[in-house]
């Protein structure tokens, strides 16, 4: 069995609470998935990773080395799977689960 960070159930078992008639359903979600993402959507997680005291680089939706690097970094640090790609995962650790898909 795969090991689930805890910060992850936290933000599953959240999201299960607060969610309403168009709530992602997160039991079908593959977690290790890496969903598109716009660049205001990686400006969103490079925002989140500086919250959390990762460094990405510049704040401009490029996901660039140094926003893939802060990424690993912070997969390594809550035991996620990862390579550096923004997964699923990721996105609901890091507090952007709406960024899932």
């Amino acid at each position: 069995m795969k090991r689930i960070a805890l910060p992850v159930i936290a933000a599953l078992v959240f999201f299960s609470a607060v969610s309403g008639a168009h709530a992602l359903d997160v039991s079908r979600l593959d977690m290790n998935a890496a969903p598109t993402l716009n660049q205001d959507q990686v400006r969103r997680v490079q925002q989140a990773l500086q919250k959390k005291g990762f460094t990405p680089g510049p704040i401009d939706g490029v996901l660039g080395p140094l926003t893939k690097g802060a990424v690993r970094k912070f997969q390594d640090r809550y035991a996620i799977e990862g390579n550096g790609d923004i997964n699923n995962q990721t996105l609901f650790a890091l507090g952007e689960s709406d960024l899932a898909s």
